[in-house]
């Protein structure tokens, strides 16, 4: 990797481990519906200036834009649920290491496995040892109870979130680039983004107007707390940005997927120290093994 590729990875990693320090201090729906429509307005000039590709895009594409759409916002209903019942230092961890298992399982259900090395599957095997020592508080006192948890749960329903658009995009941008193969893929796949980032916004908004919770929470955080939750959606944007550029200085993107797995130990280390959580030795090391296991999936 060139130093370049390091040091685009390295802020985004500090962006995203950023922005869910601030989505754990005011975990709403609302406080992604304010972000995620602030990165939507970002992105507005780039929406335009695609608006010929719009009559272009395969109508199957649209179908899909709609259901990445609703697996984000559920991804972010996950992610609010469980910094607001739950550590950062336990979510965030399980929020960035269970799609990849959730992933592999599918593959495999799709007769998929043969494409999965025997150190990838290693890895896995290391991140599911490690999510399930995350929620231990002590060796010596293992109890049920720990893994259901709402934080975990909730954790779980993000995941599931963060494995459905991740499937999804796939698909819609393989389409999408058949459908406009004229075109630069850096540019299909910005402009993609955008529409992913539009239908994002919408359902946040609808998941927010059928939350009487929420709607009230939207208020709250209007008086008080709008600028942060703003200035969330652009980092957010950024952060995906900056795993983009990255790409274009490594050899291969694996070492970008590998790397970016700092912001794990990364996010636990700023719930532990700036949001004084336990800190349990099971969920520390519990970190550890999830973080290397990701490295492993990433680079084999």
């Amino acid at each position: 990797m060139t130093a370049t590729a390091i040091l685009l990875i390295t802020l985004s990693v500090i962006a995203h481990a950023g922005w869910n320090l601030a989505s754990k201090r005011q975990p709403s729906v609302a406080f992604f519906l304010i972000a995620s429509a602030t990165s939507t307005l970002t992105l507005t000039p780039l929406l335009w200036y695609n608006r010929s590709l719009w009559a272009w895009t395969p109508p199957a594409v649209w179908a899909l834009v709609a259901i990445t759409g609703l697996f984000q916002a559920v991804y972010y209903s996950g992610v609010a649920g469980a910094y607001r019942h739950g550590d950062m230092s336990l979510a965030y961890p399980m929020l960035r290491a269970l799609p990849v298992l959730l992933i592999t399982a599918i593959s495999f259900a799709l007769g998929r496995g043969d494409q999965i090395t025997p150190l990838g599957l290693a890895g896995m095997i290391a991140v599911a040892a490690g999510c399930l020592l995350l929620p231990i508080k002590s060796f010596r006192a293992v109890h049920l109870r720990d893994y259901l948890a709402l934080c975990c749960l909730l954790a779980l329903v993000a995941a599931m979130g963060t494995t459905g658009y991740t499937l999804v995009d796939d698909e819609a941008l393989r389409r999408l680039h058949a459908g406009l193969s004229w075109l630069d893929k850096t540019r299909v796949t910005l402009f993609y983004i955008t529409l992913q980032t539009l239908s994002t916004s919408l359902w946040v908004l609808v998941f927010v107007l059928l939350l009487p919770s929420e709607r009230r929470r939207l208020r709250e955080l209007w008086r008080k707390g709008r600028r942060q939750a703003a200035l969330s959606g652009l980092v957010i944007t950024g952060a995906y940005g900056l795993v983009m550029a990255s790409m274009a200085y490594v050899s291969n993107v694996s070492y970008v997927a590998a790397f970016r797995q700092m912001s794990i130990p990364l996010g636990a280390l700023l719930g532990i120290f700036l949001l004084k959580e336990p800190r349990y030795f099971p969920k520390l090391a519990g970190v550890a093994v999830v973080s290397a296991g990701l490295a492993l999936v990433a680079l084999f």
